[in-house]
């Protein structure tokens, strides 16, 4: 199993690109995915993989995108090749297409049920460069297509915008209240337009931030996972593990037993 990352030139749209490889000795490859707060759209090359949520089955074939989760899902491949993809912004697939972001929570859709004319811009892209395996010149035809898309940029997504900057500055340490002082709107306002335009309530948000940061720490070594969970606020072990059941599906007694690369990879790429 190989992940890569590549830069975007428009990091206000695209977090990054990324590239998944797996090769005869990883299958067959059984990997638990957390949920990362972003939106990504997904080109597998590979015909035999699936992701499973809830015992609901997602072939992934094609360009897929996947919205936002609030638990954990599993990704099984049982063929060999390549998947390349990028992580949305939060608020840019809202900009790009106008939908209801909240619409595609806890699913893996394909993109042209989803919105047929992005799908009609970047399938022929993945299509023509992915195959080739020319990355560069395909991250630069993504980046160069949207940059060029016209985006639903108004007095909302600005604010949504300014709620997740200091959302992820303060590493998901912060409470409702301390947004409303940010964005100077109703409680009930930012929550319907944060769930409308990043596919979660801005307290699930929240919560999914400070539990990504908790993760990063523990995986890069810097500190125990007992001091983790006083760092980042938690009431007690007790409340912690709840968390982790919800994001994991399963105890961090359980999973700290277990290796999970994939999730490494990911968590430690910041």
């Amino acid at each position: 199993m190989k992940l890569d990352y590549f830069e975007s030139s428009c990091p206000t749209l695209i977090e990054e690109f990324y590239r998944l490889s797996l090769s005869i000795s990883d299958l067959s490859f059984k990997s638990t995915l957390m949920p990362q707060g972003v939106l990504h759209l997904t080109y597998n090359f590979g015909t035999h993989q699936k992701a499973v949520f809830n015992k609901k089955e997602f072939q992934l074939k094609g360009l897929m995108l996947t919205g936002q989760f609030m638990h954990s899902y599993q990704f099984i491949a049982n063929c060999t090749g390549t998947s390349l993809g990028l992580s949305l912004h939060p608020t840019a697939l809202h900009k790009i297409t106008n939908l209801d972001i909240s619409q595609l929570e806890n699913g893996h859709h394909r993109l042209k049920d989803v919105n047929k004319e992005l799908y009609e811009r970047l399938n022929p892209l993945f299509e023509q460069y992915g195959l080739n395996g020319d990355m560069e010149r395909l991250i630069n035809k993504i980046d160069s297509l949207l940059k060029d898309h016209d985006l639903t940029i108004n007095r909302q997504t600005k604010y949504i915008d300014k709620a997740i900057e200091i959302i992820r500055k303060e590493e998901g340490m912060l409470n409702i209240e301390g947004l409303l002082e940010v964005t100077g709107v109703s409680q009930k306002t930012l929550e319907t337009q944060f769930k409308k335009i990043v596919g979660l309530t801005p307290g699930k948000y929240i919560r999914l931030i400070r539990f990504l940061h908790l993760m990063r720490k523990y995986e890069s070594d810097e500190i125990t996972i007992k001091d983790l969970i006083y760092m980042y606020d938690y009431y007690d072990h007790s409340h912690f593990t709840k968390d982790f059941k919800m994001y994991m599906h399963e105890t961090p007694r359980s999973y700290f037993k277990k290796d999970y690369p994939l999730v490494r990879e990911i968590l430690m790429k910041t």
